[in-house]
């Protein structure tokens, strides 16, 4: 059965607060005096499934995505084919 790779981007919903991410951002402004004016930390999860085609492939994603891997009440996510 043919195997297919995903990255999945998952990131905070924007009226979601992110403390590290404030943290990493005033560090970089006050210590190293980057001028930063956004940033949202997220993370990202790499995946392989086998399915009988692409589409179905895709669907087991988004489907452990909304079951397990992404809080859909705080994150949001995308998936894209690698």
């Amino acid at each position: 059965m043919p195997k297919y790779q995903f990255m999945i981007d998952i990131q905070y919903k924007s009226n979601v607060r992110d403390p590290r991410g404030e943290t990493i951002k005033r560090v970089l402004n006050e210590e190293y005096q980057i001028p930063v004016t956004l940033l949202r930390l997220g993370k990202s999860i790499r995946i392989e499934v086998e399915a009988e085609n692409e589409d179905e492939a895709l669907k087991m994603v988004h489907s452990a995505c909304e079951r397990i891997l992404v809080n859909t009440v705080t994150e949001t996510y995308e998936v894209r084919r690698i």
